[in-house]
């Protein structure tokens, strides 16, 4: 099994995403996938433009000669699709959007309905569909952050988004290993993600018992409040 993880943070590896992300995907080393990163920050990108070539003169090829050539190649032959993203302005981050603007020629132009909904069929020919996972992170406490952009995987995924990981107080991540308290705090947590990318391999979702360790707010949101704003001073 192949899982394509993209890291759209401007960071990068250094990041609070990949701080999350890296956990996750050893999980999913252990379970027996074979596992490919791609950081977008070191991918040249060009924006959509809105042409449809990749409809009508070249089906399924973009007019731009960049580095998405070689990802929809990659796109095309993973069985579980990660996206992982810092949350900025409730969605994506723009290189992720570029990214996922530029994946239209993997969809054929013809609309359809299926069920009550309408919609671009893949052109990819696969058995099983590939499994989509949504990982990201903000600096605000509460899940409710997330709502905007987890209802664009949801209506993406057409319904079927087989896990999302969504971490607030995410600003606190990077200081983890830094402080033997923090690190003894956030320990059920990291255990949980790993547990969720072997889960996601092997079941092909994440169980709530696990799920629920990580949706669990390590630190009392009043008390992450007041010391992520002195750390603003």
């Amino acid at each position: 099994m192949k899982v394509l993880a993209i890291n759209g943070s401007p960071k990068g590896q250094f990041g609070n995403t990949e701080v999350i992300l890296k956990p996750f995907l050893e999980g999913c080393t252990e379970a027996g996938a074979e596992i490919e990163i791609i950081y977008l920050k070191d991918k040249k990108i060009k924006h959509c433009i809105g042409c449809f070539n990749c409809w009508t003169k070249t089906p399924g090829k973009c007019i731009h000669k960049d580095d998405m050539e070689e990802l929809l190649e990659k796109i095309s032959k993973s069985d579980i699709m990660v996206y992982a993203t810092p949350l900025y302005y409730y969605t994506v981050t723009g290189i992720m959007k570029d990214f996922m603007d530029r994946m239209l020629p993997l969809n054929n132009r013809e609309i359809v309905k299926v069920g009550d909904s309408y919609s671009h069929p893949s052109r990819l020919k696969r058995g099983v569909p590939v499994k989509t996972v949504l990982i990201s992170n903000c600096g605000f406490p509460g899940e409710y952050n997330f709502s905007g952009l987890l209802e664009t995987f949801k209506v993406m995924t057409k319904g079927n988004l087989a896990a999302y990981i969504l971490c607030g107080q995410g600003g606190i991540l990077s200081s983890v290993n830094k402080n033997d308290m923090l690190k003894k705090m956030y320990a059920p947590f990291f255990s949980a993600l790993r547990s969720a990318g072997k889960e996601v391999v092997n079941l092909g979702y994440i169980e709530a018992e696990t799920q629920a360790i990580i949706d669990k707010e390590v630190i009392d949101p009043e008390i992450y409040v007041k010391n992520a704003n002195r750390g603003w001073k």
